[in-house]
């Protein structure tokens, strides 16, 4: 047997990189923090149900139908249940081993059309950049369809260029656009339509006799259109058929009119245009500072049409890929998520690996003033935890941490992630060790990556900087373990499902989305107090809905009745509740991130030392 070449050290070289990283980010975190309250558990709560009801079909949350989203991604996430228990863990399972697949197949991708060191670097962009980090903490499905994206573009494109057979490659595409129809509804297939239909357009299609036109007649539409079909259409139809109003609610509502803005009931509210483009710049950190090669990548137009040209054909599809989703979200005026281009990522961390690689090839002279402004950036961050763990010196590291963080209106929250604005500089009392983490690697690392490139050791400096980013999203994540008792209710669940007896009945008020994750711990069904609105609004009103939302005489009856009742608060709810709860029959049980679970009924002396909370009468 011969030795493997230089070339398949390399290639086996950075696949064990890019694993071993996508592992220790992804894997690795996924157990911890608990799960978050509004989506987090509330997704989770769905994956249960299709468990607990033997229903693959229509998803359910607390018993109510829940109708918004495709399923695919409940699916994963019930089989990770089934076959290795539920846990926040198994929620996060197939995210995470998406984003490992993710990382290899821009690999390959970047490594068939662009080279090795182009297709490494972008698997590295994409698995180390801040924002596919803090998107992938809760269980939202845009690294899954990323993936099926970046599957499908890589299948057209193989073949489109003649190194698949033809069937194999447009048929496989097709039944991952498909898929992403189950993953992510309407976009999941409006995007790669798009895409390729512009990029076919591009590459001469539409001029007679061209070598693209001749490519175009190759492509089997319509066994292909059918095939798309039937990975996607069987499951709308059985939904439909199970849920009267499902194709207006799922198609008409929640994507032709969420993006008008006019949804019903109203949803998050659209970023800002300005701060939805800028907010990349964080979200790419720290490859963002390479994004001026990356726009070099653009294929000029006199080689758009050079069909052979696998290098020209990738560029253009990736650059179309990109512009279609940014543009796309450009023009919602309805919701608009900082997230909502996570599809576009996997193309942008395409062009800018390319573009960095060949930057060191050519010795670019700008490249180290570059590195030089990510050293200092590292340097400033560092400098800035220092200085706010310097501030907090004084504080206790054993105060509730939502005692230490500001607090804004609801409306602020309908941004996902506007809780990182509740931190002020005390808070960071409770984040000492993550913080100390965090500054030691922006420290350390760019400049390591700097002194790396300025002594010709480029792909060694890279590689720093993705270690950097790799001991950043491990600090980060113990950041969210500090920040548990304000994002999840699990630490209150945990101490409160000790006091449940079977007999006992579980109250939420206000929107359930809020106790989740509560719901989630203590697996019990609730009763909804003054919450009948938002996400399961619309399922309550079935007829054969469960009976669960309670007006102001249903609850006050049951609050005074015989049986033990836990009435769970969420923080913006608890001066609304605080006036309706009669004051000699209520008792404060347990409060943790200023979230409160009363009773009805004392729990007796014998009960007080199972939870770590205090526990007094109100």
């Amino acid at each position: 047997m011969s030795a493997p070449s230089d070339g398949q050290r390399m290639q086996w070289r950075s696949v064990l990189i890019l694993i071993v990283i996508a592992l220790a980010i992804y894997v690795g975190s996924a157990a911890r923090p608990a799960l978050l309250d509004d989506a987090d558990g509330c997704h989770a709560l769905a994956a249960r149900e299709i468990l607990q009801r033997h229903d693959w079909a229509v998803l359910h949350i607390n018993g109510i139908r829940w109708l918004e989203k495709p399923p695919l991604h409940y699916w994963l996430v019930a089989v990770a249940y089934a076959l290795l228990g539920q846990s926040a863990f198994t929620t996060r399972l197939p995210i995470a081993l998406t984003m490992v697949a993710l990382m290899l197949l821009l690999y390959e991708f970047g490594r068939r059309f662009f080279g090795e060191r182009a297709g490494f670097y972008a698997g590295l962009v994409m698995g180390t950049c801040a924002g596919a980090f803090l998107f992938t903490r809760i269980m939202i499905p845009e690294a899954l369809y990323a993936l099926e994206f970046t599957a499908a573009f890589y299948l057209f494109l193989r073949t489109w260029t003649g190194s698949l057979p033809l069937r194999l490659g447009y048929w496989g595409s097709a039944a991952i656009v498909g898929l992403a129809t189950l993953t992510r509804s309407g976009i999941g297939g409006l995007f790669p339509g798009l895409i390729l239909g512009a990029f076919v357009l591009a590459a001469g299609a539409w001029r007679g006799g061209s070598e693209a036109r001749q490519r175009l007649a190759e492509i089997p539409l319509w066994s292909s259109a059918m095939i798309a079909l039937a990975v996607a259409l069987p499951w709308h139809i059985v939904a439909s058929v199970r849920a009267q109003g499902f194709l207006w609610f799922y198609f008409v509502n929640e994507q032709v009119l969420r993006a008008l803005g006019r949804r019903y009931p109203a949803d998050y509210t659209a970023v800002p245009l300005w701060l939805w483009w800028a907010a990349h710049i964080v979200w790419f950190f720290p490859w963002a500072v390479y994004f001026p090669y990356a726009w070099r990548e653009a294929p000029s137009q006199h080689s758009w049409e050079r069909v052979s040209d696998g290098d020209a054909q990738a560029r253009l599809l990736v650059v179309i890929w990109a512009a279609v989703i940014f543009l796309f979200f450009s023009f919602v005026v309805g919701s608009r998520m900082e997230y909502y281009s996570f599809g576009a990522w996997p193309a942008v961390a395409l062009l800018t690996g390319l573009g960095l690689a060949r930057a060191e090839e050519r010795r670019d002279r700008w490249l180290h003033g570059l590195q030089s402004t990510l050293a200092v950036t590292g340097a400033c961050i560092a400098a800035v935890l220092v200085t706010l763990l310097w501030i907090s010196r004084g504080v206790s590291d054993g105060a509730d941490i939502a005692g230490l963080l500001t607090r804004h209106s609801t409306d602020f929250y309908r941004v996902s992630m506007a809780t990182l604005f509740d931190l002020t500089p005390q808070a960071f009392a409770r984040l000492r060790v993550p913080a100390a983490a965090a500054a030691a690697a922006f420290a350390v690392g760019p400049a390591l990556a700097w002194w790396l490139r300025r002594n010709g050791r480029a792909w060694a400096s890279t590689v720093a900087v993705a270690l950097t980013m790799t001991t950043f999203c491990y600090a980060a994540n113990l950041a969210f373990q500090a920040f548990e008792p304000r994002l999840s209710s699990r630490p209150l669940a945990v101490a409160v499902e000790k006091l449940f007896t079977a007999q006992d009945r579980l109250v939420v008020y206000g929107e359930f989305e809020q106790a989740c994750s509560f719901s989630f711990y203590t697996a019990r069904p609730a009763l909804i107090y003054n919450g009948r609105y938002n996400g399961l609004q619309f399922g309550s009103y079935f007829a054969d809905a469960p009976k669960i939302f309670l007006d102001d005489r249903q609850f006050d009856a049951l609050w005074r009745g015989a049986g033990r009742v836990f009435l769970f608060v969420p923080p913006e709810q608890r001066s609304a509740a605080s006036v309706r709860l009669p004051p000699g029959d209520t008792v404060l049980i347990a409060e943790s991130g200023a979230k409160a679970v009363y009773a009805n009924h004392p729990i007796g002396s014998s009960a007080r030392g199972l939870y770590p909370f205090s526990t007094n009468s109100q």
